[in-house]
């Protein structure tokens, strides 16, 4: 008789092994998450060799924690990268530095097909704001090509194109874009290092950059007393805000230069009030009260009247007041579809006369995605208004 083979079923001792090192590896990942959040929130205002020293004292330690899980070191080398590259494109360090950051990446390869898109973006952006066209196009127009033959499959089989329709729209913009670029065209709304290097700021504008800084510091403590204790009453946390409004108005002063910050400071407070008032599930009349004095002084862009109007009318759902949350939500997608007409019909139109893409409005795929959101909160309003 054939010796026994064990053809790789695993006993019990063996299974719970498997568990436990997953559970582990999966542990490692959510820290490493949460100290790559961390490194950002100290070197984002810094300089890129600081935030590059940070990311890479992160990379350094896990590493070595799992140095024997040779996935996890890859996964750790390539989300090192991303950040690496991420922070490029915030700091404008040269475009030979942001190069060598993409070319990093690219050598440890992305972690899926989301990742790639996002990460040939910024890089693509990087191009553009250094205005070396041809770099950019060199990633995206090989990547745009693979996704519209994806598209085609996904079609072809009947699965969602969703996703690759918004990134054809995406991508494809920054496409048009440095097209232009290599055409000697600059696209409205875009911002280059010559300009940036060219430009200067009058004291007023150092003077505000200096006092947003310690405004977002000083609402970033507020929200984390919050955050991290939710039993923090929400009057509290409403004062606490306010405390900070009041310092940062009273440092800027009633200069006319300063007046518009000043309104933004009002306008991010209120939001953020708002935030506390639905995240803490304040009863009703508080969060109307909250949403009330925000539409009292103007939302800052037209992104944040969507997010602020989302999340107040899903607080009138839980609060059981469906028609309160109906009144904002439909006129809000009435806006939505008119504005979404009016950018197509702009993008038809500047398309036939080969002008660049615009930084100036939102794209479609902004105007598409938060009519199907507000959508859909507004059927479970409506549903919720009739009644079982």
């Amino acid at each position: 008789m054939a010796d026994h083979v064990n053809i790789g079923y695993l006993n019990g001792s063996a299974r719970t092994t498997m568990k436990t090192q997953q559970e582990d590896t999966g542990a490692q990942f959510s820290a490493l998450a949460k100290a790559i959040d961390q490194a950002w929130l100290q070197t984002h205002k810094g300089d890129f060799t600081d935030a590059v020293r940070e990311y890479q004292r992160v990379e350094a330690e896990f590493v070595a924690r799992m140095n024997d899980n040779a996935p996890f070191v890859l996964e750790t080398r390539r989300r090192i990268a991303e950040a690496i590259l991420s922070a490029a494109h915030s700091h404008h360090p040269s475009f030979d530095v942001c190069r060598e950051a993409w070319n990093n990446l690219v050598r440890f390869g992305f972690t899926n097909f989301h990742t790639r898109c996002m990460h040939s973006w910024f890089y693509a952006d990087c191009c553009a704001y250094d205005e070396q066209p041809e770099e950019g196009l060199a990633v995206l127009e090989p990547l745009l090509a693979e996704i519209e033959r994806l598209r085609e499959e996904a079609r072809a089989t009947q699965r969602p194109t969703g996703f690759y329709e918004n990134e054809i729209e995406h991508l494809g913009d920054l496409r048009d874009e440095l097209l232009a670029q290599q055409r000697g065209e600059l696209s409205p709304g875009r911002i280059t290092r010559r300009m940036d290097e060219a430009y200067q700021p009058t004291p007023e504008e150092v003077r505000i950059d200096e006092l947003y800084d310690t405004f977002w510091e000083a609402r970033r403590a507020v929200f984390n007393t919050y955050a991290r204790s939710w039993d923090r009453s929400f009057a509290d946390v409403a004062a606490d805000y306010r405390r900070v409004e009041a310092d940062i108005v009273a440092r800027a002063g009633e200069a006319e230069a300063f007046q518009p910050f000043v309104l933004e400071v009002r306008q991010v407070v209120a939001e953020n009030i708002l935030t506390a008032a639905c995240g803490l599930e304040q009863p009703f009349e508080v969060c109307r009260d909250a949403w009330n004095e925000l539409v009292h002084l103007g939302f800052r862009d037209f992104g944040e009247q969507c997010r602020m109007t989302d999340m107040y009318a899903k607080s009138c759902g839980l609060n059981r007041k469906p028609e309160e949350g109906l009144a904002v939500v439909e006129p809000l997608l009435a806006e939505l579809e008119q504005r979404l007409d009016a950018e197509l019909e702009r993008r038809r139109e500047a398309h036939a006369k080969s002008e660049p893409p615009t930084h100036e409005e939102p794209s479609p795929s902004f105007y598409r995605d938060w009519i199907k959101s507000l959508g859909e909160l507004r059927d479970k309003l409506e549903a919720q208004r009739k009644g079982p």
